[in-house]
């Protein structure tokens, strides 16, 4: 039986960085035409290719004729397997639907934030025929296993949904992956050597990227991460991703992207990683995503030692009452200190900025644009706060406005960039506020400062060119409002 795991195409932009599984993906000229690699779909790959099924990943966004290809031997294959989200959702059904229209006998799976907290409303689209919730990769491999078999014995494992005679069908959840270690490490072979997954931050080339945890201490009101994952944390061992590191290496990646919600908040395995790193000389260089709070300086010294030149922050807002009512969990006064420390250590920091949360004003975001402004970060995103299913923020805007349905009218056309029912909860119009996203852009990053500030920083050609391409997306984003 052959399988197919597919990442697909979107008519509506050039990219979208769409590799994390709960779900809160990013598209465009805002983030500077950022790719990444789908790790998560390689993960469940490797899983089945594991387990002697045939399977093959098609990375269809990265080269959209490369399915126009595929499509003409569909008949091939007897199950599709695709990851999704609210802003892809509607795009990923008709393409689901166009290829059970070449083989009727097609059965399609999907998994991610949508099947997970949108589950009964993905099961009333006729092209899907089984939903996955949580972590995929040992639901997926046992639905697999017993749909090769024959029968209906499939339709007893935890973890799906499904119709039957016309009803909806939803198992209790499937326990989670309690030793993260039990995953295969990626076959990242699996992934196309002819494409190149653009990343504007990283400063050298070929790069992957590699989660080493799961979960996420924080309880943000807009994120999915808490709800996704059961409100608990888990990392795999030091050991475990000290060996997939020199996998990386011998396969002759030069950087990695850990892709972890919260890399840092793991402190003392990462020091034993980090140690481990500058023992072993591994020629490897890396970025990560943080939490304030969850780094200081002496770590920073030590992971800038072991190769580390960038972190990634959710700051969110400069106005401590709009973390407070996201329930973010941070002070600015430990963010200012953050910034200050990596300035002192050497460590570039890239910030994420939300406009639109609850309470948002004019003010507020002025507030916000001239904190960042000050903190200096290296590079910073600003996207428009967005009600997410699986959130409270969500939850709260469909207790008031049931016209929000599953959310997946915010599509890549609108999402962080057009106002979606954040009326409701700040005091800003749809045009104030998808206004000042592009002022937000203009304002920081046309500086003169700017400009001479990532000139001092550029190290190398290659470094430069993808400075300059991702700079002229962010600027023609910021001018044209497009």
């Amino acid at each position: 039986m052959k399988v197919l795991i597919l990442n697909p195409f979107t008519k509506i932009t050039g990219n979208v960085v769409r590799d994390l599984i709960y779900g809160c993906w990013c598209k465009g000229k805002r983030i500077g035409g950022t790719k990444f690699p789908p790790l998560n779909l390689v993960y469940v790959a490797t899983v089945l290719k594991e387990h002697a099924c045939q399977v093959e990943l098609l990375d269809a966004a990265s080269n959209r004729k490369v399915f126009d290809d595929f499509k003409k031997r569909i008949n091939e294959y007897k199950v599709v397997i695709m990851t999704t989200s609210m802003m892809t959702f509607n795009e990923d059904v008709t393409i689901l639907a166009d290829l059970k229209k070449e083989n009727d006998n097609l059965i399609t799976i999907i998994f991610g934030a949508h099947p997970t907290f949108m589950s009964k409303y993905c099961l009333s689209k006729d092209p899907i025929d089984i939903i996955v919730r949580r972590e995929p990769e040992f639901i997926i491999r046992d639905v697999i296993e017993r749909i090769e078999k024959g029968g209906e014995e499939w339709k007893k494992i935890n973890g799906i949904g499904y119709r039957e005679n016309g009803k909806t069908v939803i198992n209790d959840f499937y326990p989670f992956i309690d030793n993260l270690d039990s995953l295969p490490f990626p076959d990242r072979t699996m992934l196309p050597a002819e494409v190149d997954y653009f990343n504007p931050v990283i400063k050298r080339t070929p790069y992957t990227t590699m989660i080493t945890s799961r979960g996420c201490p924080g309880k943000c009101v807009f994120c999915t991460v808490p709800s996704f994952y059961g409100n608990r944390t888990r990392c795999r061992s030091m050991e475990n991703v000290i060996e997939e590191l020199r996998v990386i290496q011998r396969q002759g990646y030069k950087e990695v992207f850990f892709r972890d919600e919260t890399f840092t908040f793991y402190k003392k395995r990462n020091i034993r990683i980090c140690e481990k790193m500058i023992e072993e000389n591994m020629n490897l260089t890396w970025v990560c995503n943080a939490r304030v709070g969850t780094v200081d300086k002496e770590m920073m010294l030590l992971m800038k030692k072991s190769g580390c030149h960038m972190i990634k922050l959710g700051v969110e807002s400069g106005v401590q009452t709009i973390l407070d009512t996201i329930e973010k969990g941070i002070d600015l006064e430990m963010t200012r200190k953050t910034f200050k420390w990596a300035h002192e250590v050497g460590i570039d920091i890239h910030a994420h900025l939300m406009l639109g949360s609850p309470g948002e004003t004019k003010d507020t975001i002025r507030q916000t644009i001239d904190f960042v402004k000050k903190v200096e970060p290296a590079t910073v995103t600003f996207g428009i706060c967005t009600p997410y299913p699986g959130t409270k923020l969500f939850r709260q805007v469909a207790e008031n406005y049931p016209e929000i349905e599953d959310g997946s009218s915010c599509d890549l056309n609108k999402i962080h960039t057009k106002a979606f029912f954040n009326e409701t909860f700040t005091s800003l119009t749809k045009k104030e506020l998808e206004r000042s996203i592009h002022k937000a852009y203009q304002s920081f990053y046309l500086r003169p400062s700017y400009f001479l500030g990532w000139l001092r920083r550029i190290s190398s050609l290659n470094e430069l060119k993808r400075v300059i391409l991702a700079g002229v997306k962010i600027i023609e984003f910021a001018i044209r409002n497009d």
